[in-house]
């Protein structure tokens, strides 16, 4: 097996890197991360830059394959209409909109591609860790669940926490999602 973990950047300040609060998120977040990685890479955005570095890793890969991505793009207007109106997140409100849900799960793919092509650098019990972005991380992570819901995962993936991808060869065995400790 090899596994691949991949963490929501830190909360950002006014600009686009983290906030002091995020740092500090980052720091807390230490404690989820395995004891050792074969492969560090980011998302090239500042924030997940920042949030690679406050998690103490100095040395790492930049991949765009793992930018922000709004996994519902098309549909963003319907999206954020249906968010406002229930009063939901809109990675949430994308259950509400087949095609917005097609197309969720078509990024969460090519998503999950990007995770199984860094495998192929990983050495057996190999381990990777990656910063990326909300929205993407769910629409990849529950291509390893048994239904395709959002309750799979225990809701949206928060600031600083993450899901493990397990793989066997480039065949997706499972995933865990990794929680901050309240």
């Amino acid at each position: 097996m090899k596994y691949v973990e991949v963490f929501r950047h830190s909360k950002r300040g006014t600009g686009k890197g983290l906030s002091e609060e995020g740092r500090e998120l980052a720091r807390r977040a230490r404690a989820l991360l395995a004891p050792h990685y074969d492969l560090c890479v980011s998302s090239p955005k500042e924030r997940a830059r920042e949030t690679m570095e406050a998690l103490g890793f100095e040395r790492y890969e930049v991949d765009g394959a793992f930018t922000a991505v709004n996994p519902w793009e098309p549909f963003d207007a319907e999206v954020m209409k249906i968010a406002r109106e229930r009063g939901t997140i809109p990675l949430a409100a994308c259950w509400e909109i087949p095609e917005a849900l097609s197309y969720l799960k078509l990024q969460g793919g090519t998503f999950l591609a990007a995770v199984k092509r860094l495998v192929r650098k990983l050495p057996e019990e190999g381990r990777a860790l990656v910063v990326s972005h909300g929205g993407i991380l769910e629409a990849a992570a529950l291509h390893g669940c048994a239904r395709y819901e959002l309750s799979e995962l225990g809701g949206e993936i928060g600031f600083c926490e993450g899901v493990v991808f397990e793989l066997d060869g480039e065949k997706l065995a499972g995933i865990e999602v990794k929680r901050l400790p309240l």
